[in-house]
């Protein structure tokens, strides 16, 4: 990664500082955390349509469909008890539906790939918070990309050296990967004082985590890069958008899901 001016490291952390009162709240309650995503899904899947610039017809629809992939998992199984069947199925061919949508509407190979991990993220975020102490395991794994992406911002700032992909993110050094992996481990070496899991499922873990993390954050880039569009959105200051700051959820979060189950 480059250098950042002094007021733009300011900006970063002060826009850092915003995700305290949801961290806040993540961590005080289950259940909060659970409805918490509801308005986290709607702003990541409108700030999506938006940089794709979808009819708002089309837009408001589609904001209907992200409700329902991230209603709370308590109500989520009261309606399959309902319906005397698991849901999942439904949920996935809607998710079908919207990517087919979105592919009929752009013709755009990178916006429906990534509408489909985004889908599939909010589906993994829903089933894990309904699982005991979901949102804590929410919690390790955002400290954990938090760490990656913290450790892969310094160490690019400092070491330099060759870009890792270039044409996608001209900012990100292959140091900056590297360190951040090393600050994936670290945080997974802290986290296991609290979690029932070996040295080398923690250390295999921070691996995996800060790849697909980066993998997420690139996709993110190429999707900009090719939309034409520098951030996602300009709620958060120095990060751009919650999709530019949620990116790297976009396989850790299937990932872990299909992990945990």
């Amino acid at each position: 990664m480059v250098a950042a001016s002094p007021s733009g490291t300011r900006r970063r952390i002060l826009g850092a500082a915003l995700f305290i009162p949801l961290i806040a709240l993540f961590a005080a309650s289950q259940s909060a955390a659970q409805w918490l995503l509801i308005p986290l899904a709607l702003v990541m899947g409108w700030e999506f349509v938006s940089m794709l610039a979808m009819p708002r017809p089309l837009r408001v629809a589609l904001m209907f469909d992200f409700i329902l992939f991230s209603l709370p998992a308590p109500i989520v199984t009261g309606m399959e008890k309902m319906a005397q069947m698991s849901l999942l199925p439904v949920f996935l061919v809607l998710g079908g539906i919207v990517v087919s949508f979105v592919w009929l509407s752009s013709h755009n190979r990178l916006a429906t790939t990534f509408i489909g991990l985004l889908v599939l993220c909010i589906l993994a975020a829903r089933t894990l918070l309904g699982l005991p102490d979901g949102h804590l395991i929410l919690l390790y794994l955002a400290g954990i990309i938090a760490a990656c992406d913290i450790a892969a911002y310094f160490v690019g700032r400092q070491v330099g050296g060759p870009k890792l992909a270039p044409l996608i993110s001209p900012n990100k050094t292959r140091s900056g990967a590297v360190g951040g992996i090393i600050g994936a481990i670290l945080a997974s070496l802290v986290m296991m004082m609290w979690l029932p899991v070996s040295l080398p499922e923690v250390v295999i873990g921070g691996v995996v985590l800060a790849v697909l993390s980066q993998i997420g954050d690139l996709l993110e880039s190429a999707l900009k890069r090719d939309l034409g569009v520098k951030d996602s959105g300009t709620l958060i200051p120095g990060h751009g958008g919650f999709l530019d700051r949620f990116d790297g959820y976009l396989l850790t979060l299937p990932a872990l899901c299909l992990y945990m189950m």
